[in-house]
């Protein structure tokens, strides 16, 4: 019998880059503590991660792994959810993980602009060119390596998780100037999202930590 490794998940008390990993986690039924750091804590906390960065992942109370996509494959590979042991299969896993992280990236840039009508023009340029192509491109990766309803073969990997995620955040009207129904057009993202949506597992997690 396999022994499961003993988790803490440490990051802020919001979504972002931890979500997906406590989502594969959740999904895949493994055990983690799911450690909320409050902001007054963060500095001295700071000090004491890799890169002085989180989210952090503490396995067995002694090792430490810092990088959300790091931490992602490897909880997604514990939950059964990450292919390693199909290298072109995890490639374009891979690629539509990385793919997403570069919509998010591509508003996060925003936060930096503290002329708010600079960054009012900036998410006009998200929102009418830059995210209708990214998600246009999603959606045909989607369409040519799906078997069903997921996005590479015929089962739930973290490729779904983050497109679940990205399409969540997206549509939760949190991200002023973008607007919410953008992703409803491609309708393999909006297929995927809404397979992830319908876990009993994440089901069960949205509504116990619904804000």
């Amino acid at each position: 019998m396999t022994v499961q490794p003993s988790l803490k998940l440490s990051y802020f008390d919001f979504r972002a880059r931890a979500e997906p990993t406590r989502l594969a986690l959740t999904i895949g039924g493994i055990p983690f503590e799911d450690h909320r750091v409050a902001r007054s804590d963060w500095p001295e906390l700071k000090k004491k991660t890799p890169f002085g960065q989180m989210p952090v992942l503490t396995v067995n109370g002694a090792t430490q792994v810092a990088q959300s996509n790091g931490l992602l494959r490897y909880a997604g590979t514990l939950a059964g959810l990450y292919p390693a042991a199909d290298p072109l299969k995890a490639a374009l896993v891979d690629q539509i993980v990385l793919h997403v992280e570069d919509m998010y990236n591509t508003f996060y840039a925003t936060f930096r602009e503290q002329d708010e009508e600079r960054k009012k023009a900036a998410r006009k340029v998200i929102a009418e060119e830059r995210f209708p192509a990214m998600l246009a491109s999603l959606d045909a990766v989607i369409a040519k390596h799906s078997a069903g309803t997921w996005s590479v073969g015929d089962s739930m990997t973290v490729a779904d998780i983050v497109v679940y995620t990205f399409v969540n955040d997206l549509k939760s009207d949190n991200w002023d100037h973008i607007p919410t129904t953008l992703a409803d057009s491609h309708h393999n993202v909006l297929r995927v999202f809404n397979g992830v949506a319908s876990h009993p597992k994440v089901v069960e997690w949205e509504a116990a930590h619904r804000k």
